[in-house]
């Protein structure tokens, strides 16, 4: 009885030891309300809106606060390696995309940005639709990732 009380009591402590330092929990993409979206592909585009939409940033047409433009957005695949009968046993994807920011008070475009991300995977002719579909989560991820470092960066420059 008297440990369940001692270890409310340190989870209080550190609550309000939390609340009294100022500490809190960032909720997402800060520094702008709006963001103007140029180039890139129509799938991760849509990954981006999505996740600016989520953290409560409008995304325009014309005249955002911030304007990105994608200008590299691409996707590769080559075969890494073959087994013993000549097929593929092995595919690399390689992602890789160039942006650069402008924000609505500056006249010119900040430097341009790349950013590229790897992932290998096996391969298997017997499990095809297995495998197309670990290749689609791969991607998907791949394009996540990519998304987390850009809404970084715009945070960071907008700051």
């Amino acid at each position: 009885m008297t440990t369940s009380i001692r270890n409310q009591f340190l989870m209080m402590l550190a609550i309000i030891s939390l609340i009294a330092c100022g500490f809190h929990l960032r909720t997402g993409i800060e520094g702008f309300e709006s963001i103007t979206i140029k180039g890139g592909s129509a799938s991760f585009v849509k990954q981006l809106k999505k996740r600016l939409r989520q953290s409560s940033i409008e995304v325009l047409a014309t005249g955002g606060e911030v304007t990105l433009e994608i200008v590299k957005d691409s996707l590769d695949k080559r075969i890494l390696s073959l087994n013993s009968s000549g097929r593929v046993s092995e595919y690399e994807l390689n992602y890789s995309i160039s942006y650069r920011i402008k924000n609505q008070n500056n006249a010119d475009w900040g430097q341009l940005i790349s950013n590229e991300i790897r992932r290998q995977y096996t391969y298997d002719d017997e499990n095809v639709i297995a495998k197309t579909l670990e290749e689609e989560n791969l991607i998907n991820g791949m394009q996540d990732e990519l998304i987390r470092t850009i809404t970084a960066q715009i945070s960071l420059q907008k700051v």
